[in-house]
């Protein structure tokens, strides 16, 4: 393999074109081919990326050149995308979430670490200094026993954000705002609590918009450290308030706006929240398109060197599955049709 890791984009809609662009910046990376069902969306990412317009996933697995593919499509189609590139050889690089079917991520999970491939999620939380150095803390118990790990999406999306696509908040390719917007902040309480063991109480329903899953949702659930947490998340805020994770221990606590610190404390003494502390900035709280590149940037290129240099990348596969299951259960509390077993 090359210094420079060949790519291949899969889905060129508005995730995918942000992809590109960040692509175009990454030294050790670049574009090869895409593909897109769209001819149009394809053809023009390709032209600015130099590269290779493919119909389809198989046409582009079939150009020489690609190393790893980077999965950019509708969430229902991630799992089985992730497990037929690693079908042809290569890496894998996968938006939000790793799928919604948690059989369906096992399965991709299992083929990655059989041909001994690299797999990487989209959570951009992880790449950023003060959520690590956190949970760092967490992790060496300077926080003690952790007692409870919440969070709060209060977003706003208007009805035309949903009409804008077929499979927007459909069951089988979206999901709601639990596996859309909330799944960023579901994935840091994983990150800092473990898994999600039990969910003692669930409410979901579509109570705002034109749509199949849930734009209103709020759970009780147990994680594997023992600690208890509240995520209540919603598309139905107007204006759109912050989407906030707290986490409180025995030894100390914690507050997080987006990404970004802004409380620390440990044995009753405020904590400084160093330089890079607003790092974190994400935002999208109201609009898609106004999400910030920065967390990108910095994972896309920590795949790339993952890659090259043949380690883990920061969010791999069974940290990526955490979020995954915690869905499963939550909305198999709630009673409605879980996206583990559809």
């Amino acid at each position: 393999m090359s210094a420079s890791i060949g790519i291949g984009l899969v889905g060129c809609g508005a995730m995918g074109r942000t992809h590109a662009q960040v692509w175009e910046g990454i030294e050790e990376a670049r574009i090869v081919a895409v593909c897109d069902s769209q001819a149009e969306a394809a053809a023009r990412v390709a032209e600015s990326s130099g590269a290779i317009a493919c119909a389809d996933l198989g046409e582009l697995l079939r150009v020489p050149g690609v190393d790893a593919v980077d999965i950019c499509t509708p969430s229902g189609m991630h799992a089985a995308q992730v497990l037929a590139a690693a079908r042809s050889g290569r890496h894998v690089l996968c938006e939000k979430p790793l799928g919604l079917r948690l059989d369906e991520v096992d399965a991709a999970i299992a083929e990655v670490e059989r041909r001994g491939l690299r797999l990487g999620c989209v959570f951009q939380r992880r790449a950023f200094a003060a959520p690590r150095s956190v949970a760092q803390a967490v992790h060496a118990g300077h926080m003690g026993r952790l007692l409870l790990c919440s969070a709060s999406v209060k977003w706003w999306r208007d009805q035309a954000y949903y009409d804008s696509s077929a499979w927007r908040g459909t069951w089988a390719m979206d999901g709601g705002v639990l596996a859309n917007q909330a799944i960023h902040a579901i994935d840091h309480l994983c990150w800092l609590a473990g898994r999600v063991v039990e969910v003692e109480v669930a409410h979901l329903e579509t109570a705002a918009h034109g749509m199949e899953a849930e734009d209103l949702a709020l759970a009780v659930v147990r994680y594997e450290s023992g600690a208890l947490g509240v995520i209540e998340a919603t598309t139905c805020s107007n204006p759109p308030l912050s989407s906030r994770v707290e986490v409180v221990g025995t030894r100390g606590s914690a507050a997080f706006d987006e990404a970004m610190l802004v409380r620390l404390g440990l044995d009753g003494v405020e904590q400084p929240l160093g330089a890079g502390a607003d790092e974190g900035r994400l935002g999208g709280s109201g609009r898609a398109a106004d999400i910030s590149l920065h967390g990108h940037a910095l994972l896309l290129r920590d795949f790339a060197l993952a890659v090259r240099d043949g380690r883990p990348p920061m969010v791999d596969g069974h940290a990526a599955r955490m979020s995954v299951e915690a869905l499963a259960l939550i909305y198999a509390r709630a009673g409605l049709p879980p996206v583990s077993s559809r």
